[in-house]
């Protein structure tokens, strides 16, 4: 059985928490299913981030830690 709130899953049967998937995540596996080729930097944000990346900073879309703790 898994249970699911917010960002994060617990799968009782394993037991482990975890978190929903991320684009971390996605970058991995795109790059794994692509290790024969070189990949571009166009075609990393056209399929790990698409629409949802919004410009060459650490963290795309998110807020700057550093920013906040201010």
């Amino acid at each position: 059985m898994t249970l699911s709130f917010g960002d994060y899953e617990i799968d009782v049967e394993r037991p482990e928490l975890r978190r929903a998937k991320t684009p971390v995540f996605d970058l991995l596996v795109y790059l794994v299913q692509n290790r024969d080729r070189v990949v571009s930097k166009d075609d990393l944000i056209a399929s790990v981030w698409g629409e949802h990346y919004c410009g060459p900073a650490a963290s795309p879309c998110g807020p700057n830690p550093r920013s906040a703790a201010r």
